[in-house]
């Protein structure tokens, strides 16, 4: 999405994207792995990728405006199978990559967006990976996603908001190596919050479930972030995160038993069409990869 500022009231918000335009030397291959899915009705089976890695898809709380299916994509991980690891085109590689061209370049298992970004390439949120912050904290966002703990007693993943009892970000900054900030798409308990942004767009978004597995989501079909909460707030989701939206929002995951591929396309005021068939670039990524 492109920047833009935006009235936010209590935990809510929206984006402030900016994104390069496709790659002009995207292969054959990878704009037909881009091309949206949809599969009608929402499959009740769970497709498994690999060890520890599935898919689902959740029918949404909502009838979209445009993009198919009222579904979304969910793919969820092992933690003990799993890690996750920010690649950021400052640090990691230069080169502008799509989140397939990510995926293949690091060999990861699943990519998704890293958060909202400036036309820097500069995260709109907190970003600390590996102990080193990329950007400072944002007091408009209210949601943090940390992993990779100092020591063993804590979780290995962990969501939090700021409004939630006893949030201190120096604790949480000083007892994690990698967090990632962004606006929270449920409340302190898992429940649906109240978002009061009216536009409709394709979003991705990360979660943890209630048994600790990470949670890659992405929605292609164009919905408010109000009824997106309201789906996800129905599921076993301890947290999530939004994570970036419109035709940026993008989700790849890839094991020995099958892979897939998703973009978003639609965006209140911005690209209010479902024809988006090809991978943006990103200059920060969450991934995937085996442990």
């Amino acid at each position: 999405m492109r920047f833009a500022t935006l009235a936010l009231l209590t935990a809510c918000g929206r984006h402030e994207p900016t994104a390069a335009p496709p790659l002009p030397n995207e292969t054959a291959a990878a704009k037909t792995a881009a091309a949206p899915n949809p599969l009608l009705p929402c499959p009740v089976d769970r497709p498994v990728l690999g060890p520890g890695l599935t898919v689902e898809r959740w029918p949404l709380a909502a009838k979209p405006i445009a993009g198919g299916a009222a579904c979304i994509d969910v793919v969820r991980a092992d933690a003990a199978t799993f890690a996750l690891k920010i690649f950021s085109q400052s640090t990691d590689d230069p080169t502008p990559r799509t989140a397939l061209t990510w995926r293949d370049a690091f060999h990861l298992s699943a990519v998704i967006n890293a958060g909202m970004f400036h036309d820097s390439g500069k995260p709109v949120g907190m970003i600390i990976a590996d102990g080193h912050e990329r950007s400072d904290d944002n007091s408009r966002m209210g949601g943090y996603l940390a992993w990779d703990p100092v020591t063993a007693a804590d979780p290995a993943f962990t969501i939090v908001g700021r409004d939630c009892p006893n949030f201190d970000l120096a604790s949480l900054r000083a007892r994690y190596h990698t967090i990632v900030q962004s606006y929270r798409m449920l409340g302190c308990n898992g429940q649906a919050i109240p978002w009061k942004d009216p536009k409709q767009y394709s979003a991705a978004a990360i979660g943890l479930d209630r048994s600790g597995r990470i949670v890659f989501l992405h929605a292609r079909a164009a919905i408010t972030m109000a009824e997106l909460s309201a789906t996800l707030g129905a599921h076993d989701l301890a947290g999530a995160l939004f994570l970036e939206g419109g035709p940026e929002a993008s989700l790849v995951a890839r094991g020995p038993e099958g892979e897939l591929a998703r973009v978003g396309s639609y965006e209140t005021n911005f690209v209010e069409n479902d024809s988006n068939t090809q991978f943006w670039t990103l200059p920060n990524v969450i991934a995937l990869l085996p442990r």
